[in-house]
C-alpha cells in the first residue's frame, strides 16, 4: 500500500498530468504544455514525485504517472464503505 502525501505543488502537477497535459524539456526547464497553456515546472518538484512513487521515469527520459499512482487515484475516487468520503 502506498502513501501518497504530496504537497499542493506536487498535486498540481499529478492534475496537469491527468488532464492531458504533456511535459516537456526545454533545456534545463520543464514545462507542462496543452495547447496554448503552458506551466513551468521545477525539476525538484518532479524528482520528488518520482521518489515518492507518483511519476514513473521513463527509458525514453520521460515521466509519466506511475501505474501504482494512477490504481491509488482509482481507489481514492471510487466510491468506498469502509470509509466515508468528504466532499
Amino acid at each position: 500500500m502506498m502513501k501518497l502525501k504530496l504537497t499542493p505543488t506536487q498535486n498540481l502537477c499529478v492534475g496537469y498530468l491527468e488532464s492531458g497535459f504533456e511535459l516537456i524539456q526545454q533545456d534545463d526547464q520543464y514545462f507542462f504544455i496543452k495547447g496554448q497553456r503552458r506551466q513551468k515546472v521545477l525539476p525538484k518538484t518532479l524528482n520528488a514525485l518520482v521518489s515518492r512513487g507518483a511519476l514513473a521515469h521513463t527509458e525514453q527520459g520521460d515521466y509519466k504517472l506511475s501505474d501504482e499512482f494512477i490504481e491509488h487515484r482509482k481507489r481514492m475516487q471510487s466510491p468506498s464503505k469502509t470509509k466515508p468520503t468528504h466532499h
